[in-house]
């Protein structure tokens, strides 16, 4: 097998880097090489390439398809679990989904979009605090959208499985053993009733978004950290055109900010900020 050359990977590894971001919003850059190397190594293994050059070398010389897409996804971060963070649950229990309960009280209706829902636990979470906090919602139309742009996340999700560690992580033992159903092999998934009000799919954030519902609380969160400041707007833009046009909100990732956004009212509440749509 031919070595490949120091110019010829660098050429490859920044093709990668291009086609990532055109096809995810993901931006890297040389300083990340180190992450690319890590998560692709299995992949080059798997598919018997000698090392992740060589696979790079094989999306540079191949149409997109598959492999770049088994590549896209490992490059994304799924780090997740439930009511991750605390602090923007207790916002949406005490604060935000009280007021939008009062806005829509006369339609009864109320529907939310978790827009990189990973592995589901974000969604499933929201539909605890649901139920274990706003009881009379239960005779309302409640629609929660759960997307996210990797295939195999939204598998995850539909099926409503999680080991024990996962399982562990930001749930009580109470919520375990009434919202779940332990498995043979040890593993949990949640009941159905959980599952009813949520509507999973894939979608890619830089890609057209097809025709939805305006809704009332959208979750996008530690995403946009990952995009370059065009690709940030771009995906912001779309998001306020699927708000609904009073008193909804964006909610992002701690460590995200909307600046110089005159389309939307920043609330700082209690730990987090999140943010209200403005009419214009």
């Amino acid at each position: 097998m031919t070595e490949i050359s120091a110019s010829d990977a660098s050429l490859y590894l920044e093709y990668f880097y291009r086609i990532l971001e055109k096809h995810t919003g993901i931006s890297l850059d040389h300083t990340k090489e180190y992450l690319v190397s890590s998560r692709l190594s299995v992949i080059a293994k798997n598919r018997g390439f000698s090392d992740y050059s060589s696979l790079l070398k094989h999306l540079y010389l191949s149409p997109i398809g598959p492999p770049h897409w088994e590549c896209f996804e490992a490059m994304t971060t799924n780090e997740t679990m439930f009511f991750r963070d605390v602090h923007p649950f207790e916002s949406i229990r005490d604060h935000i989904l009280p007021a939008l309960i009062k806005k829509n009280s006369e339609e009864k209706k109320l529907h939310i979009w978790c827009a990189a829902s990973s592995t589901g636990q974000e969604p499933y979470s929201l539909a605890i605090l649901i139920k274990e906090s706003f009881p009379d919602l239960a005779s309302w139309n409640i629609l929660m959208r759960a997307t996210d742009i990797s295939e195999s996340a939204i598998k995850k999700s539909v099926e409503g499985i999680y080991n024990e560690t996962e399982i562990s992580r930001g749930l009580s033992k109470y919520q375990i053993q009434t919202y779940f159903t332990q498995l043979e092999n040890g593993c949990w998934q949640r009941i159905p009733d959980l599952k009813k009000n949520i509507v999973f799919e894939r979608l890619n954030l830089v890609e057209e978004w097809p025709v939805s519902a305006k809704y009332d609380l959208i979750l996008l969160r530690n995403v946009l950290i990952y995009f370059k400041h065009e690709t940030k707007l771009e995906v912001i833009n779309k998001l306020y055109d699927h708000l609904a046009d009073d008193g909804s909100v964006l909610m992002l990732g701690s460590s995200e900010s909307l600046l110089y956004e005159d389309r939307f009212l920043m609330i700082k509440q209690d730990r987090i900020n999140y943010y209200q749509k403005r009419k214009i």
